[in-house]
C-alpha cells in the first residue's frame, strides 16, 4: 500500500513479502505459517527502499491526523465499524489522512467490499475502539 501511495510501482505481493522477511519485518514459523508483521523489519526494508519511517507506540487515532502516512494495527472488525471492537490490532491499514469532518481516511485492502476498502473514512473514537496504538510512520 505504502509504495503506491507514494506513486512507487507495486510488485506482486509475495515478492514484497520475502523482501520484508528478509529484512526480518516476518518470521516463519517450523510449520510454515507467518507472524504478524516486525515493525523494525518493515522500516529497515523500507530504509532501503530510500522511504524513511519510523516505529510509533501509544498512539491515539487523534495522533494520526495530518501527519502523512501510516500504517497502522488495528483489529479486523473495522471491516464492520457499527459493531463492538472484539479487541484491538493484529491488522494493517493505511491511514492516509483526515476529511473536512475530521474524520481518519484509510485504505483497508483486505475490507469485505469496495466500501471498506478504499478511502475508508471513521471519527477517531471509532478508530480508536480498533487501534492497538501502534504502527509505522512514512516520511
Amino acid at each position: 500500500m505504502v509504495l503506491g501511495a507514494l506513486g512507487r510501482p507495486v510488485p506482486p505481493i509475495h515478492a514484497i513479502r520475502r523482501e520484508v522477511q528478509a529484512a526480518g519485518g516476518y518470521v516463519e514459523a517450523a510449520d510454515g505459517t507467518i507472524r504478524g508483521l516486525i515493525y523494525a523489519g518493515a522500516v529497515a526494508w523500507l530504509a532501503g527502499q530510500g522511504i524513511a519511517s519510523r516505529i510509533l507506540l501509544d498512539q491515539q487515532a487523534r495522533d494520526l491526523a495530518g501527519q502523512g502516512l501510516t500504517i497502522a494495527s488495528v483489529h479486523p472488525a473495522i471491516r464492520w465499524p457499527e459493531g463492538p471492537a472484539p479487541g484491538r490490532g493484529g491488522h494493517l491499514v493505511l491511514v492516509f489522512g483526515t476529511d473536512a469532518a475530521g474524520r481518519l481516511r484509510f485504505h483497508n485492502p483486505s475490507g469485505d467490499s469496495p466500501a471498506s476498502q478504499e478511502d475508508v473514512r471513521l471519527a477517531p473514537e471509532d478508530f480508536d475502539r480498533f487501534f492497538a496504538g501502534r504502527g509505522i510512520r512514512i516520511g
